[in-house]
């Protein structure tokens, strides 16, 4: 009985890991997309949201066939309930990187500045450092590494809210980059949010070891307390 919770388990993690996969690379498609002005490449990456909307179907649906089939308790239900929760917010990150690859579409030759564009470029590389880093924690059951995750995610935060200070100076300056500045602060806002979701999977990280739910902010990190609040459960 325990094999069989074992592999359904490591099958789940496959797709979860593969999901994780997806999204990143669909992130970094959009940004390639954007830096060459390729609505066919941007195409390319609104298609492939369906593949990661169908791991996340599968995730759902063995998920709950793992607890009806083999009532898992402690902190295997702590696992499983988290693969829910990690599996949706890989859905919206890959959600988030279908709306860069449609703003590429929208903006077509728009008018558009190098500088911002290079920026938004470095922003969604930092957003998916914070991708890999929640993922990586996620698989290992690491508290300390998904506590650190919060640091990647500020520095995202910070350039978001850089790049809208430019875009608005900018669009103020010459009325030609308005429409432009327009789309890129709704860019800009998609890779924020795509790294936030890699946030909230680290929390689930937290969830599984300790047993407690919580809000992971910079100052966490490096404050791994083991299974204090939690059951004590290995």
């Amino acid at each position: 009985m325990r094999e069989e919770f074992d592999r359904s388990l490591d099958d789940l993690e496959a797709a979860i890991a593969e999901m994780g996969e997806r999204a990143e690379a669909m992130l970094e498609g959009a940004m390639r997309a954007f830096a060459a002005r390729d609505a066919v490449a941007a195409e390319a990456v609104v298609a492939a949201d369906a593949d990661v909307d169908r791991l996340y179907e599968d995730v759902q649906q063995g998920v709950v066939r793992l607890i009806a089939l083999q009532a898992p308790v402690a902190r295997d239900l702590r696992v499983a309930a988290s693969m829910i929760h990690a599996s949706l917010h890989l859905e919206r990150m890959a959600d988030y990187a279908c709306s860069v690859a449609r703003a590429v579409q929208r903006v077509g030759d728009l008018d558009a500045d190098p500088a911002v564009s290079a920026q938004l470029g470095e922003m969604a590389g930092h957003a998916r450092e914070v991708g890999r880093a929640a993922l990586l924690a996620f698989a290992q059951r690491d508290e300390a590494a998904a506590r650190e995750v919060p640091r990647l995610d500020d520095l995202v935060d910070r350039m978001d809210l850089g790049i809208f200070r430019r875009l608005v100076a900018l669009a103020a300056a010459d009325e030609s980059l308005l429409p432009w500045a327009a789309q890129m602060i709704g860019v800009a806002r998609q890779i924020e949010r795509y790294a936030d979701h890699g946030v909230d999977i680290a929390e689930q990280v937290v969830f599984v070891v300790t047993g407690r739910t919580v809000e992971l902010s910079s100052s966490d990190a490096g404050r791994a307390s083991g299974t204090d609040g939690g059951d004590g459960s290995a």
